[in-house]
């Protein structure tokens, strides 16, 4: 999902335009560009945080959450995208289980504070070098109780009846506070605005 990040909450911008037409364009480039890299971005994985338990500096890798284009004069807006493939389940395994084997499950928190077990998972090693969360299940039987799966069976005969477990993505988590944010990343806009007009005026 792509998320504009617009300037859309400034008091009496037009009377800015009017005055000062390339200034107050520039400022409200810079602001947008600010906000939205930083003290918005900031906001977003928070509040990301207060929904979905990833793990500690998920968010900040690997462009999951990012600008994926900036403001300029011509274009008085900035656009932030989220990852959109699926979240391993392994992710939201709680510290301490690293073993491939664990007879007793995996204990997992996907929503903050909400630790369950899953009795008959186990953390596998994958071919790119990352560990899963895998179960085998029963002949005809279907996953329950997660936000996706993918059948190993299908590329690979041989796995028959073995899983992968996935939470949700980056993106799907990110489209659900949008709207929530919006209103506070605005407000900080509005504030950047003015601290960078009054810049360039005095600066000429």
């Amino acid at each position: 999902m792509t998320v504009s990040i617009l300037a859309k909450g400034i008091a009496d911008l037009e009377k800015y335009f009017a005055a000062l037409p390339e200034i107050a364009g520039e400022a409200v480039a810079l602001a947008i560009n600010d906000v939205s890299s930083k003290k918005g971005m900031t906001l977003i994985r928070k509040t990301m945080r207060s929904q979905i338990a990833f793990p500690k500096g998920y968010l900040e890798r690997d462009g999951r959450l990012m600008v994926h284009r900036k403001a300029t004069r011509g274009r008085l807006e900035a656009t932030i995208r989220g990852r959109d493939r699926a979240t391993s389940l392994a992710r939201f395994a709680l510290p301490g289980q690293v073993g491939i084997n664990n007879r007793h499950g995996i204990k997992v928190m996907v929503q903050p504070g909400k630790v369950r077990t899953m009795r008959r998972a186990f953390m596998m090693k994958l071919n790119s070098g990352n560990v899963g969360l895998a179960m085998r299940l029963n002949d005809g039987e279907e996953p329950s109780h997660t936000q996706g799966a993918f059948h190993l069976g299908d590329k690979n005969p041989r796995l028959k009846n073995l899983w992968l477990f996935y939470g949700p993505s980056v993106d799907q988590v990110f489209a659900d506070v949008a709207e929530d944010v919006k209103p506070p990343i605005g407000d900080m806009i509005e504030k950047e605005f003015l601290r960078q007009f009054a810049r360039l005026v005095r600066r000429g």
